[in-house]
């Protein structure tokens, strides 16, 4: 049973605004046959954001009928209440809809996190919710809290400017040249594998590295050390979108 009200409250966590927050429900991301989910979920992430730049998250979640996918087919899910959220970064909110916070069983709800963050953050995402279920006909409440999720706000100016923090982006190396090490940016609206290369003039591959991006911002840092001097290219590539730009290692 307390797994059951554990994953119900994984459920809830994001039940915290739909229509009246403008968002649209997408729950294409639960595996076919599977009656509940969150998008995104614990890989994916939240979107990480940047003080002072507006912040958006629309979270969708897909509510069962009951306890089947838990092992619990007499659970039968009344409704999911939202009591309390805290650890959102300052300037970040949420509103209910409907007001009440409740999400009834066998309805898609969305979230919308919003605001212009204030500070630089990084805390868990609380959330209190009751669980409202019948067993055998017996209504039972029981709150849990769930702590899985993370809100993050970090000090982009400089980094991310000229970035879409929505899309699969690259910012230009900087400095460009470089004698020391440079830095790329890039962007990526999902958790996502991506393949860094970098090639010579006549198109060989002198370094190649595979690595788990993070949703948002992310930076690569390439030392002068490892090339000789001279003109590359370098790529970023996700799996679905490749982008390609040139640097200038210069001699010290």
């Amino acid at each position: 049973m307390k797994k059951l009200l554990l994953s119900f409250a994984l459920i809830a966590i994001f039940g915290i605004t739909n229509s009246f927050s403008q968002c649209t429900p997408n729950v294409t991301c639960v595996p076919v046959g599977q009656t509940f989910g969150i998008c995104p979920d614990s890989t994916s992430g939240l979107a990480i954001g940047c003080v002072g730049v507006p912040y958006s998250q629309v979270v969708s979640i897909k509510v069962p009928a009951d306890g089947t996918d838990f092992g619990q087919p007499t659970a039968q899910i009344v409704d999911i209440e939202i009591k309390s959220i805290s650890g959102l970064a300052p300037g970040l909110s949420h509103a209910c809809s409907p007001t009440n916070c409740k999400f009834p069983k066998l309805t898609n709800g969305c979230a919308l996190i919003s605001g212009t963050p204030t500070a630089v953050h990084n805390q868990q995402i609380v959330v209190t919710a009751d669980a409202h279920v019948k067993i055998f006909g017996i209504p039972i409440t029981q709150t849990q809290t769930f702590s899985k999720y993370f809100s993050i706000v970090n000090n982009c100016v400089g980094i991310s400017d000229g970035l879409d923090l929505n899309a699969f982006d690259v910012k230009q190396n900087s400095p460009n040249p470089f004698s020391d090490k440079t830095e790329i940016v890039f962007s990526s609206p999902v958790v996502s594998d991506v393949e860094f290369k970098v090639y010579n003039v006549i198109g060989a591959v002198v370094y190649n590295n595979s690595f788990k991006a993070n949703k948002g911002a992310n930076t690569i840092t390439v030392e002068a050390n490892s090339f000789a001097p001279g003109v590359y290219i370098y790529s970023i590539s996700n799996g679905t979108k490749t982008i390609t730009k040139r640097m200038i290692v210069s001699s010290k």
